[in-house]
C-alpha cells in the first residue's frame, strides 16, 4: 500500500483539538524518499458547500500521524 493511500483522507487536528481539514494529496520527494507536504482541503461549514480552501501542511509541521493527522500551529499557506 503507497503511503499516500494511507494518509488521504484522513483528519487533520491542531493542538487545541480542531479539525482543520482533511487530507487530499501527498506531496513525495522521490530522489530523497520522503514527504515533502500534504495537501489538505479545509473542515467546517465552508468545506460542505464547497468553498473550504486547499491548504499546504509542509511536513515540519506535522507532529505525528496516526488516525489523524496531528499538526504544530496553524498552516497559512494556501494552493
Amino acid at each position: 500500500m503507497k503511503i499516500s493511500d494511507e494518509l488521504i483522507g484522513k483528519d487533520v487536528i491542531d493542538g487545541s483539538g480542531d479539525q482543520l481539514g482533511i487530507v487530499n494529496d501527498v506531496n513525495w520527494d522521490f530522489d530523497m524518499n520522503k514527504v515533502i507536504s500534504i495537501h489538505m482541503k479545509e473542515a467546517g461549514i465552508t468545506a460542505k458547500i464547497g468553498l473550504g480552501d486547499k491548504k499546504i501542511v509542509p511536513y515540519e509541521m506535522i507532529e505525528t500521524i496516526g488516525d489523524n493527522v496531528l499538526i504544530k500551529g496553524q498552516v497559512f499557506k494556501t494552493e
